[in-house]
């Protein structure tokens, strides 16, 4: 099943009611909405019906209520419970993929988007990719919690891409040396040397800045670190480096005495981070030209390609919007509205107060979440994908004179899609949509670490083929099955889903995303992808950290500290997909399909020769029929040793090549 693109028409999704004139509205009734834009106040999750499932999580630092479910069983101690699935992606290996690069205490790495922390490197034989990892050595709890927070460096051995080899003399460590460092971005230069900007927030008086921490050359393991003259007051920075050597860096700002608190701020150098420009402010009423406040904490993201760079918000009425430079940043073009979808045109009452006003809600609305990425083909284009999320407010209101709703107080709330993935933008097309999983959640569980605004999958990274163009991306989603009893930060108990990440691919000229590939194991809180944003010879460069208890520790004190592993995954995926350069075999089916252990593979009377192999989610060949098969018209492959999970039959000839897919379930 191929990902559907659900084409969003907001004239076709929020019909507008006629004006009426009534003092008292009738209940059920729908009338038209006076004030029509989401707020950032009063947010709330709301449960999923019939499955009551409560998150608890922060926004921009600042805590969000989570209400109390009846849905939850008290345990007395933690036991780890896997659910039966029927889902032919359901993996059964528990061995973690990629090398391990070090551990952890510190679980958090971003509040919405993911910041950049893979680089690559290529000077003669010499091929590697470097890491930057924002971690900590230590287990303490107290304020600031985990003083050996910071950027983590590791230097990888790329000369075989699908077998990477860490290189051990390097010590998995704190670049910045002895000062505590958060949140950081992997900045790398041409000639090889690499660094890391991220923000330090003092003791002793509470102020933050960005500091930049590099060293000289590549493979130089001596890194200094200066503050960022002028990024003073300043949090959660995202930075890169474009193809000319310029250093982009934007931040939140929470200096309100300068009148824009949590506002996006964008600097840069031309030299390596040894001078910089003057902040320039983005978003908020002394942005020029004027755009929405942002909703800052990470809901940013820079991409860069040559001369290009391009720069993503949220903003505090969750649409998202971007802003493109074609002259290394130097100047801005306007600005392009992605997704605004926040925007309700209806209400209706669901409780009269009997003293002139009442209680209602709102019209349904996706909403953009915090958590997304942008990339840049080679054709210069912006792709984005961003996780979404349905939304309602709910609160005391009245009628108007014009025979409005007006609000008076109220709560913007927020569920989950039981199936949509996320929003996907082409800037060449100018076109938005959703884009939906393989398989619907069936509503067990708790999605554990979840941002307002963001539903089953969040921390969308992307990545472009060198080779033709085409698109990948990774995130993190949850496995029906795969739960954890734990306790939630509101001290409820709940089987919290495990993290998984996914893999997928959207083919050049194809207007779909082909089926989500698992690629972490059960029994795992798999999150916070990170991928390198070019794909070189179809292999996909991926960073991710993994432990056995759903959630983030740093945000819930009843969530025990432990390891959490972080490793480097470099790997080859298969997809299915039509090349009209190709001309396919003659039609070739599998049954049955789901197999167990024993399936048959019919391709009819072939009058040349033809070979036929199966291969794993990764492309690795798992088994291949003598060439003399393909004479009998059909092949019986015994599956039983076969684990759970999806792999690709492939059938070759002198007239091409064709691919289906099936999957083992038991």
């Amino acid at each position: 099943m191929f990902f559907r693109t659900l084409s969003i028409a907001v004239g076709l999704m929020c019909f507008i009611a006629g004006t009426l004139h009534s003092e008292t509205p009738q209940k059920g009734k729908v009338y038209p909405l006076k004030n029509t834009e989401l707020k950032t106040e009063g947010l709330r999750f709301a449960q999923p019906a019939p499955f009551n499932a409560s998150v608890s999580q922060h926004i921009a630092g600042k805590p969000v209520f989570a209400p109390k479910s009846n849905n939850f069983v008290d345990v007395a101690k933690k036991v780890r419970r896997i659910q039966p699935s029927t889902t032919p992606f359901l993996k059964t290996t528990n061995t973690l993929p990629g090398i391990l690069l070090g551990i952890s205490y510190y679980d958090l790495q971003s509040n919405g988007s993911m910041p950049h922390r893979i680089s690559y490197f290529e000077e003669g034989n010499d091929k590697s990719a470097q890491v930057i990892w924002m971690g900590a050595v230590d287990m303490e709890r107290f304020t600031p919690p985990h003083p050996t927070r910071g950027s983590y460096y590791a230097l990888v051995d790329m000369s075989d891409p699908l077998k990477p080899e860490k290189y051990t003399d390097i010590e998995w460590d704190r670049i910045e040396g002895s000062i505590r460092s958060g949140f950081p971005s992997i900045i790398q230069y041409k000639d090889g040397s690499v660094g890391s900007i991220a923000h330090v927030i003092s003791s002793e008086s509470s102020s933050s800045a960005m500091r930049i921490t590099k060293n000289t050359s590549f493979g130089d393991i001596a890194f200094t670190s200066k503050q960022i003259p002028g990024a003073d007051s300043s949090l959660w920075g995202h930075a890169t480096v474009d193809g000319d050597d310029v250093t982009h860096l934007v931040f939140t700002s929470d200096t309100s005495s300068k009148n824009f608190s949590e506002q996006v701020v964008y600097m840069r150098s031309t030299d390596k981070g040894n001078t910089w420009s003057a902040p320039t402010i983005m978003t908020g009423p002394l942005s020029n030209p004027t755009l929405p406040t942002g909703r800052g904490a990470n809901s940013y993201q820079l991409a860069t390609r040559g001369s290009n760079v391009v720069l993503a918000y949220q903003d505090t009425t969750f649409n998202l919007r971007i802003l493109k430079s074609e002259d290394n940043g130097e100047t801005w073009g306007a600005p392009i509205n992605v997704f605004g979808g926040s925007r309700h045109q209806q209400a209706y009452m669901i409780e009269d107060y009997g003293d002139g006003t009442f209680r209602a809600t709102t019209d349904t609305i996706p909403i953009c979440g915090p958590s997304f990425d942008i990339v840049i083909d080679a054709d210069g284009y912006v792709h984005g994908m961003a996780s979404t999320a349905p939304s309602w407010i709910i609160g005391t209101a009245k009628m108007n004179d014009d025979g409005q709703i007006e609000f008076l107080e109220d709560s913007t709330f927020a569920s989950i899609y039981t199936r949509v993935q996320g929003v996907y933008f082409n800037e060449q097309a100018n076109t938005y949509g959703l884009t939906t999983m393989a398989e619907d959640w069936n509503g067990d569980g708790t999605v554990v670490t979840r941002p307002f605004g963001s539903g089953l999958c969040r921390h969308f990274k992307l990545a472009v083929d060198d080779e033709d163009n085409s698109l990948y991306m990774v995130y993190t989603g949850i496995k029906n099955g795969d739960v954890f009893e734990t306790i939630l930060s509101d001290n409820n108990a709940a089987f919290g889903l495990q993290g998984h990440i996914y893999v997928s691919k959207k083919f050049n000229g194809s207007e779909m995303w082909e089926p989500e590939i698992d690629l972490t194991p059960l029994e795992y809180d798999c999150q916070f992808p990170s991928m390198y944003h070019r794909v070189k010879d179809g292999v996909i460069m991926m960073a991710y950290q993994a432990d056995r208890t759903p959630g983030v520790s740093i945000q819930n004190p009843n969530q025990d500290v432990e390891e959490n592993f972080v490793h480097f995954h470099s790997f080859k995926p298969t997809f299915v997909s039509v090349n009209e350069d190709q001309k396919a075999v003659a039609e070739f089916s599998i049954s049955p399909n789901p197999a167990q252990d024993m399936m048959t593979i019919s391709f009819g009377m072939q009058t040349e020769q033809i070979s036929v192999s199966i291969s794993d989610a990764l492309g690795q060949t798992i088994a291949s029929m003598p060439v003399e098969f393909g004479k009998d018209g059909m092949v019986n492959v015994s599956t039983a040793s076969f684990p759970v999970g999806t792999y690709f039959c492939t059938i070759r000839s002198a007239k091409g090549i064709s691919t289906k897919m099936f999957s083992i379930v038991r």
